[in-house]
């Protein structure tokens, strides 16, 4: 019983860690569909063309730029 509550720990730290590294998203990047293949951030505006949903916040990548 320990090692499968172990093995079910590593689990889901390995799940979290890739879920991390695969997204940039955050809790204020809310994407809404707009239209058929178009995305509207409802916190800060911003927009993208995609089928799927979108793995990548769009503020952080102004602020790393200094635009904003």
């Amino acid at each position: 019983m320990p090692i499968f509550l172990i093995l079910l720990l590593i689990g889901v730290l390995a799940y979290l860690y890739w879920q991390h590294k695969t997204t940039t998203l955050t809790r204020e990047c809310r994407w809404r569909r707009v239209a058929p293949g178009a995305w509207r951030c409802a916190f800060c505006g911003a927009e993208m063309a995609s089928e799927k949903s979108p793995t990548v916040c769009l503020k952080q990548e102004t602020d790393r730029s200094g635009k904003n």
